[in-house]
């Protein structure tokens, strides 16, 4: 008889249980506005400089370019930090291979803190803003937003990329956005 007793409870607990979970999803259903979520899952950029809210286009607007470069930079830092330490923690990783991640992240540390360095850099020589992307090869792309530029200005961001990072003048390409 005991036996029974805690049979039916756990049945009224169960059925109650799923009555709720029903009245949950009812009410959720009820609440669903598919109007309010139909641009749910696209890219929002939201510029501080004025109120506006712009979806995200294929067409990159000048002022967005180097917000853009920056953040594919600075995701793309971030991603090869992860693998490295992913792979640094995993713990079927042999003794070598961590000594060989740790080696590629601190120089993955190393070189991020050169570029944001070189950037500060570049920004103190009268330039709005910049951004620095060190390419394969040893190559860097410099985009720079001024609003005048001459030769002399453009002479020293070279050296300072030369100076900063050694890497060739050749290999070295500067775009102004402004």
């Amino acid at each position: 008889m005991f036996k029974n007793k805690e049979k039916i409870k756990r049945y009224a607990f169960a059925g109650v249980s799923f009555c709720f979970m029903i009245a949950i999803a009812g009410y959720i259903n009820y609440k669903y506005d598919p109007e309010r979520e139909k641009d749910l899952g696209q890219t929002v950029y939201v510029s501080s400089n004025n109120d506006e809210v712009n979806i995200y286009s294929q067409e990159v607007q000048k002022e967005d370019k180097i917000t853009k470069f920056r953040n594919d930079r600075d995701n793309m830092y971030s991603e090869l930090a992860n693998n490295y330490s992913q792979i640094i923690n995993n713990g079927n990783s042999s003794n070598d291979l961590i000594e060989q991640y740790q080696e590629k992240l601190s120089t993955l540390v190393e070189e991020k803190n050169q570029v944001l360095m070189v950037e500060n850099i570049i920004k103190s020589k009268g330039v709005d803003d910049v951004v620095l992307v060190i390419t394969a090869g040893k190559k860097a792309n410099v985009i720079i937003k001024k609003q005048e530029i001459d030769e002399s200005m453009i002479a020293q961001i070279m050296q300072t990329v030369v100076d900063q990072l050694n890497i060739s003048a050749n290999n070295i390409t500067i775009e102004n956005i402004n």
